[in-house]
């Protein structure tokens, strides 16, 4: 199945919510995401299969860095590779707008994510001690150098 990628609407704000939950400890408030569609430098992309939003990702591009906040996909459709193609999605349009770094923290006991990650060539430089707030699990930062293609 092909995956569509496109900005995200209000009206995704549903799915996204949906999948956020399912997804993490300590998922973020709608009104989070509500409030990322209204800055500039803010991006959610959303994944569709047959128009259905199956994963999303939430990324800032700031100056020269992109800064990974957020990727998900719905429970029943992992494995397949969305959040790939999504985290490579934002990076290409981080490079488009002249970043020159990739950014990231990302739970020490994540290894999905984790791998993940390394897959997409970013490397773990520091740990942020007790920086979950929920329940004070360690993040590991991960950075990647960003080069035009």
């Amino acid at each position: 199945m092909t995956l569509q990628i496109s900005p995200a609407t209000e009206a995704d704000l549903a799915a996204i919510d949906e999948i956020e939950s399912l997804s993490f400890k300590a998922p973020w408030p709608h009104e989070t995401f509500v409030g990322e569609l209204a800055r500039e430098w803010a991006r959610i992309d959303v994944g569709r299969v047959d128009d259905r939003i199956v994963a999303f990702n939430n990324y800032w591009i700031v100056t020269t860095e992109v800064h990974i906040l957020h990727i998900a996909t719905h429970p029943a459709e992992r494995g397949r590779g969305y959040g790939a193609e999504l985290l490579g999605h934002a990076l290409a349009a981080a490079i488009a707008t002249g970043c020159v770094l990739a950014t990231l923290e990302v739970r020490r006991s994540n290894k999905a994510a984790i791998a993940l990650y390394e897959r997409a060539g970013f490397k773990p430089v520091h740990v942020r001690a007790r920086y979950y707030q929920d329940d004070g699990e360690d993040a590991l930062v991960m950075l990647r150098g960003l080069a035009p293609a």
